[in-house]
């Protein structure tokens, strides 16, 4: 992990009235909190939990709905009295209003991405037809609820670009209800699976289905209190009902474990990676698609380090993982073997691998250096063949791809300025623009430099400075932020204020 810190100059200054303070002999009047009488043992000691109800789902309990309301009316009626309210809220508006697009998926000949206007609760996605196409809208999740709290979650287009998976997360919980959309229509067929929880999308390569995760169907009224056991992987074909999906994987014998399924490139596999936890510690299963029924073949056991799949080529599968390598490496396996071998293809570096994948012919590694991105390119003998060169100092996403094309998109962000989406040909090694926000700013108005401080023990801190473009040389008044902790590195991002 690196710690990082930044120093941030004035980009700019806003005059407000001072808040108002509080008036100590007005009492507020807050809504009285109805107790019940709920009492649960545990681990022999009777525990009192008279707040339960309020767990309840607000849309659906009338009396958690009118608690919530009759807080909200305290809270609105004093925040209504600061006069300094009404200038922040027209500053932070300006400075929250610009575009954001997600990174764009291709299948076929479409371009599936995200954007949202700046103000809206949640992102659009859209369409185009070839890279350059008009836009077409295909699905407006701010229109499914009325309080903005359900939004679009994971998508994935069929291998063709026909149909378009896409999972719908309510009110911040992690359950997902996953549909199809009919592409060229934009209607959502009968399809729907349901009880879908951290679970990974993936079609099949015709697109006949698609291969999901969930967890048993839990009682009436428990939709929100039952463990999180039993995870176990489903096939869904179109079509069909989801009483008639079928079980792929499960681990009965390990009930907490969490499993996840990828189709290989090739569609010849399903790479299934079971986790226990938060800890990125992996059993990794292939099943062979080939054959109907096809037995689970146990790759990787112990759970032990994380191994991330880059893609393969017939029997040679390449992956990223911590194995040997506390910062990462890249590695193949030849899966034909009776027994697990390990071939390096990129050593472990000073550096911390972020991610990796396979674009046309080319591995791209995505590095931590010293708190900001470095993208290196290398062939897929390990060879290092050059760099991606980025527009300044910041934060990268993205770069997924596959051995099929040599196209594949990056986010690049930084302290003075929102994400771009730019696109990227590893067989020529260049970087275009694909969709960039349009700004009430100029970027180039502030520069970001970096600088390093060594600590009282000698550790080398990375610090990155952020000022107006010009500023003559002196002493200034000054924001430091600094973040460490859970593993998390802070790195160069776009940050409203």
């Amino acid at each position: 992990m690196r710690f990082a810190a930044a120093l941030f100059l004035p980009l700019a200054a806003l005059a407000i009235a001072a808040p108002a303070q509080p008036n100590a002999e007005t009492a507020i009047a807050y809504p009285r909190t109805e107790r019940g009488d709920v009492v649960e043992e545990h681990f022999g000691e009777r525990v009192a939990d008279p707040y339960r109800w309020l767990e309840n789902d607000v849309r659906n309990d009338p009396r958690v709905r009118a608690w919530v309301t009759a807080q909200n009316e305290v809270t609105n009626r004093f925040l209504a009295t600061l006069p300094a309210r009404a200038a922040f809220r027209a500053r932070m508006t300006q400075m929250y209003d610009y575009e954001r697009f997600g990174l764009p998926e291709r299948a076929g000949s479409h371009y599936f991405y995200t954007r949202n206007d700046g103000l809206q609760n949640q992102s659009v996605l859209y369409v185009r037809e070839g890279l350059n196409g008009a836009p077409r809208m295909l699905i407006d999740p701010n229109s499914w609820s009325t309080d903005g709290a359900t939004a679009l979650a994971e998508w994935d287009a069929s291998e063709d670009g026909r149909h378009l998976l896409y999972s719908v997360q309510d009110g911040g919980t992690d359950w997902r209800t996953v549909r199809v959309l009919d592409v060229a229509t934009g209607q959502p067929t009968q399809d729907e699976v349901r009880w879908v929880k951290f679970s990974n999308l993936d079609w099949a390569r015709d697109g006949s289905g698609f291969y999901y995760s969930r967890f048993p169907e839990p009682p009436a009224g428990q939709q929100f209190q039952s463990l999180n056991q039993n995870h176990a992987v489903y096939f869904h074909r179109l079509g069909t009902p989801q009483s008639e999906d079928r079980l792929v994987f499960a681990t009965p014998d390990h009930p907490l474990y969490n499993n996840s399924a990828e189709v290989s490139e090739d569609g010849n596999w399903l790479i299934v990676s079971s986790s226990e936890g938060t800890d990125a510690r992996y059993d990794i299963a292939l099943i062979d698609l080939r054959q109907a029924n096809a037995p689970p073949r146990r790759l990787i056991t112990g759970r032990e380090h994380e191994w991330a799949y880059l893609g393969n080529r017939g029997n040679l599968f390449y992956w990223r993982t911590n194995n040997g390598a506390p910062r990462q490496r890249i590695v193949a396996t030849d899966i034909s073997r009776p027994t697990l071998t390990i071939n390096e293809l990129v050593a472990q570096d000073a550096a911390t691998l972020e991610g990796a994948s396979i674009v046309g012919q080319r591995l791209i590694a995505e590095y931590l250096v010293d708190a900001k991105s470095e993208v290196r390119v290398f062939g897929l003998d390990g060879q290092r063949a050059g760099q991606v060169a980025l527009p300044g100092i910041g934060s990268v996403g993205g770069l997924n791809g596959d051995q099929s094309s040599s196209e594949t998109f990056y986010s690049f962000s930084s302290y003075n300025r929102p994400a771009t989406i730019l696109r990227y040909d590893s067989a020529t090694g260049q970087s275009s623009i694909f969709a960039q926000p349009n700004l009430h700013f100029d970027p180039a108005d502030y520069e970001v430099s970096q600088v390093f401080f060594n600590s009282r023990d000698g550790t080398r801190v990375p610090m990155f400075l952020v000022r107006r473009r010009g500023l003559p040389a002196g002493p200034r008044p000054t924001l430091l932020y600094g973040y460490g902790g859970f593993d998390i590195s802070s790195t160069p991002a776009f940050q409203p204020r």
